[in-house]
């Protein structure tokens, strides 16, 4: 009888150790899965959308081709487009619509502020470069339409520029718009002749201007006017319209045979401009 209690004793002594044994591996097991972070809660962006937007802006009713319901609203980087459609939306205050319910106006601004401060950020990183060619010019039909709206001169640039080269069957694409040199000029020729057109100025061109000395005034004695010490001559007023070469030419009184008056003695002719001697003849 002491020998069968003894087994006995050792039979539940073996099984204590092991049932504590396998109890441990599991107490264990247990801590590690009291330790591990609880997945996270919904995002109150998330919240918002879903309770304001995604009824119209989803897989089935796609309310203006936008559907909203799969996207994650904390990465925006991977839908910009779409974010920024929804901050136009928002800041025109379409989006939701006034029948549909709406939140608070606190709650609303906080939304589209966080949102555009999330595409620019976005945007920060990686710049888009926009349009790379550096410079480029109106082809001929938008320099037609620049002129007549700007200065309501109609021109006709066929004559005044030469025709402009296509890419894809278009002739306003910024790659075949480039500019040399010699296209410049003739731009800026261009530019000369329709500024003119438009002031109603005319292009220089040579014009005669003559003017005659009265058959009574006297060429005996000092005229006034005239510097003093000298004898005869005429005073004239005359603008010059611009600036530029002016040709004087002075003809001599002649007879009615056609005949130069005959002098004893030499005299000196003297063409002055602003009372300073230009051209003396003798």
């Amino acid at each position: 009888m002491g020998v069968a209690r003894s087994r006995s004793t050792s039979r539940l002594t073996f099984a204590a150790t092991v049932a504590v044994l396998l109890a441990a591996p599991l107490a264990m097991a247990g801590a590690g899965s009291a330790s591990q972070p609880e997945p996270p809660t919904s995002s109150w962006q998330r919240s918002l959308l879903d309770r304001y937007c995604v009824t119209c802006h989803n897989d089935r009713v796609r309310a203006g081709e936008l559907v909203l319901e799969d996207l994650d609203v904390l990465s925006v980087h991977e839908a910009p487009a779409t974010w920024e459609t929804v901050v136009r939306k928002l800041r025109a205050g379409a989006m939701p619509p006034p029948a549909r319910l709406r939140p608070d106006p606190e709650t609303y601004g906080r939304f589209v502020s966080w949102l555009e401060l999330e595409l620019d950020r976005v945007a920060a990183v990686s710049p888009n470069p926009g349009r790379t060619e550096a410079f480029h010019r109106l082809n001929r039909t938008e320099y037609h339409n620049a002129v007549r709206d700007l200065l309501d001169v109609e021109v006709d640039v066929t004559e005044l520029l030469p025709a402009d080269g296509g890419s894809y069957g278009f002739d306003n694409i910024a790659g075949v718009l480039g500019i040399s040199p010699t296209l410049l000029e003739r731009y800026l020729g261009a530019a000369r002749k329709i500024s003119r057109i438009a002031l109603g100025r005319p292009p220089p061109s040579a014009a005669t201007e003559t003017f005659r000395v009265a058959n009574d005034l006297s060429q005996d004695d000092w005229v006034d006017g005239m510097p003093f010490g000298t004898r005869g001559g005429a005073t004239f007023q005359y603008n010059f319209p611009q600036d530029g070469e002016y040709v004087v030419r002075v003809f001599l009184a002649r007879n009615a045979g056609g005949s130069l008056a005959i002098f004893d003695a030499p005299h000196t002719l003297e063409v002055s401009l602003d009372d300073e001697v230009v051209q003396s003849y003798t």
